[in-house]
């Protein structure tokens, strides 16, 4: 696999994840017109004339970024995410990533219960989103954005998201995603660790190429995020996404 920006998402309870353990992976330093032509053969509709998909079973009644899916197969889906999706984040720096990602997750779980300029409790949306900027070479220390999904303004049909608050906690922040972008998602079950993890995204990369769609970003950044809470036993719901750009009209 080559020149994939990867977008992982997985159960926040997970075996920590060794960086440094997973396999090479070449980096691009931009995206290609051949990209944008192949996306554009993937879709059924004109992507942008189409109104996002009701929320998914796995967000769980919380709210979650809404997507349209464009294409389904056996082996991925493909889903459009709008521009301009808000998410409140925290940058912890570390080695270990379960040592990281409980001290990112506490910042922000401490923003959504008052420690912002309003004092407002905000509810808890989906996914937990991890991303990880490796350090140079094998002990290095990495850096992880954790980041909380900002919700909707009102009772979940809005697609406006709310104007959050400010952090008290400077080392908080509001982040945009300016860019909207495509997804290819191949979804699991079950609890997740390392090996299953590199083990569904290699079967993705596989997947992809087989369709002609491998050279479509770059895998400098990886990131992890999570749908289901450790209490969650049944019907756990694991997605790992490669990106591309944003299809033009």
């Amino acid at each position: 696999m080559k020149n994939i920006f990867v977008f992982v998402l997985l159960a926040f309870a997970v075996t920590p994840f060794s960086v440094s353990a997973a396999r090479p992976m070449s980096v691009a330093s931009s995206f290609v017109d051949s990209a944008r032509s192949a996306l554009r053969a993937t879709w059924t509709k004109d992507p942008h004339d189409e109104a996002p998909d009701d929320p998914p079973w796995f967000c769980h009644s919380l709210d979650c970024p809404k997507f349209k899916t464009t294409k389904r197969n056996a082996k991925y889906e493909t889903r459009l995410y709008p521009p301009g999706l808000k998410w409140v984040s925290t940058v912890v720096t570390g080695v270990k990533y379960d040592a990281a990602v409980s001290q990112g997750f506490m910042r922000l779980f401490h923003y959504i219960q008052g420690a912002n300029s309003a004092s407002a409790q905000i509810p808890m949306t989906a996914p937990v989103r991890v991303t990880l900027t490796p350090g140079d070479g094998p002990f290095c220390e990495n850096n992880f954005t954790v980041s909380f999904f900002v919700p909707y303004d009102g009772d979940g049909v809005s697609t406006t998201q709310i104007d959050p608050p400010e952090p008290t906690d400077p080392e908080v922040f509001i982040d945009e995603d300016p860019d909207g972008f495509v997804a290819f998602v191949r979804a699991f079950g079950g609890w997740t660790n390392e090996e299953k993890l590199i083990a569904q995204a290699e079967t993705l990369g596989e997947d992809l190429e087989s369709d002609g769609l491998d050279d479509v970003g770059d895998r400098e950044h990886f990131v992890f995020a999570g749908y289901d809470s450790p209490f969650r036993i049944f019907r756990r719901h694991n997605e790992v996404w490669f990106l591309a750009p944003y299809p033009e009209n």
